[in-house]
């Protein structure tokens, strides 16, 4: 099975498990807090900071569609396990053991806020099928990936308190990839 096999199918999966995860956990879900807010309104627009929900969890879990690749023998699928939050659309999930360390919990929610913005601007569909074919092209390395070193990017320039619009950037950088 080559590459091009296998984006269609591991797209449609991302997608499902995705939009699934995403309803489970908004129903939890909260809207930033006001000093959340503050933290990020300079980065953001008020329409993403009022769309964006966070969960927490125990630990993030992988999709049930990943016992497939250990028949088949193929790809490695991402480990979400090892995740510190993941972004399901507009619902931020961060693992629990964050909450009591507010430097670093802020620093997880504006990388993961960066790919609020991701998906906004090109659909969760279309966000899915750039992200597996970087993975898949890159070798399955997570940090070779377009959008995470766009995210880990933004976000040194967050931790060092730099003024920016994330969307501004990320809509820049998007259309620089479609040329």
């Amino acid at each position: 099975m080559g590459l091009s096999d296998l984006l269609p199918y591991l797209t449609q999966k991302y997608y499902e498990w995705v939009s699934e995860q995403r309803d489970f956990h908004l129903a939890n879900a909260r809207p930033l807090s006001n000093e959340e807010r503050s933290l990020l309104q300079h980065y953001f627009d008020e329409r993403i900071l009022g769309l964006t929900r966070i969960a927490t969890t125990e630990r993030i879990s992988n999709p049930a569609f990943y016992s497939e690749f250990t028949e088949l023998d193929t790809v490695p699928p991402m480990d979400f396990t090892q995740a510190s939050a993941i972004t399901l659309v507009d619902c931020v999930l961060i693992c629990r053991r964050f909450e009591h360390n507010p430097s670093l919990w802020t620093s997880i929610l504006f990388h993961e806020m960066v790919h609020v913005v991701q998906c906004d601007i090109l659909g969760l569909r279309k966000l899915l099928e750039l992200y597996i074919t970087e993975w898949l092209q890159n070798q399955c390395q997570y940090h070779s990936v377009l959008f995470e070193n766009q995210a880990y990017s933004l976000e040194c320039r967050f931790d060092r308190h730099e003024p920016f619009s994330v969307k501004q950037i990320v809509e820049q950088e998007l259309i620089e990839l479609a040329r």
